[in-house]
């Protein structure tokens, strides 16, 4: 082989110059098509965890839960909007509980959400407080349905 010989022509490398140009536009253009596609996807997904303002305010109302040591007790709960999300805080006045809500789904008529207890009643109280997820309901402007699983405990709130 001579050394001319084991050189490439001038036409092999500008076609590979130009083939690796090709494919870096293309995965540049297919990647930003990606991440807009990825972030359009996580934007319409995160709304279905937002809710309309409608529901922002203090709820409150009188709960039941027939088979409990405490019959019924005062919910209140504060809902607000911070950095695009619906967070809230609730109180079980007489159970002497409270903690936080997140939203699990909500529209204009329904809201479900997740309730973490923080502070629970002192201890050698006979109760305790179990959180987990509510659905209310919404039955006019300012007034809902709570249902706490699935329907043990219950009651109307109203803002």
């Amino acid at each position: 082989m001579t050394p001319s010989s084991a050189k490439e022509s001038p036409l092999k490398t500008l076609r590979s110059r130009r083939v690796a140009i090709v494919v870096t536009i293309m995965i540049i253009v297919f990647g930003a098509g990606m991440s807009f596609y990825s972030r359009a996807t996580v934007v319409d997904n995160a709304q279905s965890f937002t809710f309309p303002n409608s529901w922002l305010g203090k709820w409150s109302g009188i709960i039941t839960q027939p088979d409990s040591s405490v019959h019924s007790w005062t919910f209140t709960m504060s809902l607000k909007e911070t950095r695009g999300e619906i967070v809230g805080s609730f109180v079980e006045t007489s159970l002497e509980c409270s903690g936080s809500l997140s939203t699990t789904f909500a529209d204009s008529s329904k809201l479900e959400l997740d309730e973490a207890v923080t502070a629970q009643p002192p201890s050698g109280t006979p109760w305790f407080c179990g959180g987990g997820p509510i659905q209310i309901k919404r039955t006019g402007t300012d007034r809902a349905t709570y249902s706490w699983e699935g329907g043990v405990a219950h009651g109307v709130i109203r803002r």
